[in-house]
């Protein structure tokens, strides 16, 4: 097996030099050949992920969230994509709890170590590709526009700083989603959510999300205090909530969308479940 070892700089608080060559160490253990990448900018991360497919049989690579947004966005056009493996070392590692890997690097070394590999489904917004989420409205821009010195020197806890600011500043979104059976629903909320995981903002709050059955979960609710917040966690039963393969969703916001946190277009998005579509390795 030809195994690439990338590891994106950027993330979370990185990664220390005795940290590196024991992964390095621990993966030529596992699999013998081992490849290491380093990547100091977006570009070149998504250039060396890309030319991954075809040439390496398993990609594994550290980062948080964002980092494997981009792996993702590097790979899903691919018609062949190695096998990916997860070294969680970012902010919060949402995407990473799909898969069970949590725990530190030593425990993410042992999922891949154990080579039961899952194939999970991901979500194609226009153009773009997300794992385990796409958001519109308040709160959605909290992950991308938060300042990384600040993510690095108080960890979640600068996202969670941020959104405080939002709770009493009244915001709404108003649309239509129409699902692929040509049924539309009119809506108007602070936010409105797609998940394919249980997790998001380091919260547990859709426990009956399954990332590979070919479906994702939306979610939206009624204006209320603090920008409807607290019914994803108190008031569940209030949410207007909808398993979907394909939607399209027209908002009258300019905002962009956020994917997996990350900044995305704006305007209609038109949102497909690819399912199955990329191999980890996982619990």
């Amino acid at each position: 097996m030809k195994v690439l070892l990338l590891l994106n700089i950027n993330s979370g608080r990185g990664i220390s030099n005795k940290k590196k060559i024991y992964i390095e160490t621990r993966l030529q253990k596992i699999f013998g050949n081992v490849t290491r990448k380093e990547s100091s900018s977006k570009e070149d991360f998504l250039k060396i992920a890309k030319d991954a497919c075809g040439t390496f049989d398993v990609l594994i690579f550290a980062g948080g969230d964002g980092t494997f947004n981009m792996i993702v966005n590097a790979i899903a056009r691919e018609p062949i994509r190695p096998v990916l493996g997860i070294l969680p070392t970012g902010t919060l590692n949402d995407a990473s709890k799909i898969f069970k890997v949590w725990g530190g690097i030593k425990k993410a070394l042992d999922v891949i170590e154990n080579k039961e590999i899952k194939k999970v489904d991901i979500g194609k917004a226009n153009d773009d590709y997300f794992i385990f989420s796409a958001a519109l409205g308040t709160f959605s821009d909290i992950p991308y526009m938060t300042k990384t010195k600040r993510k690095s020197g108080f960890g979640f806890f600068a996202y969670y700083f941020k959104a405080l600011s939002r709770l009493l500043k009244k915001e709404t979104v108003k649309g239509t989603i129409t699902f692929e059976d040509g049924i539309a629903e009119v809506f108007e909320a602070p936010f409105i959510l797609i998940m394919n995981s249980a997790h998001i903002a380091g919260f547990k709050i859709n426990p009956k999300s399954d990332s590979f059955d070919g479906k994702m979960d939306l979610f939206w609710t009624e204006p209320t205090i603090f920008n409807s917040l607290f019914r994803y966690f108190l008031f569940r039963k209030k949410l207007h909530t909808y398993k979907f393969e394909r939607v399209i969703i027209r908002t009258n916001s300019e905002n962009h969308w956020a994917l997996d946190g990350e900044k995305g277009s704006s305007g209609e998005m038109k949102i497909e479940v690819l399912a199955r579509h990329l191999e980890v390795f996982s619990l």
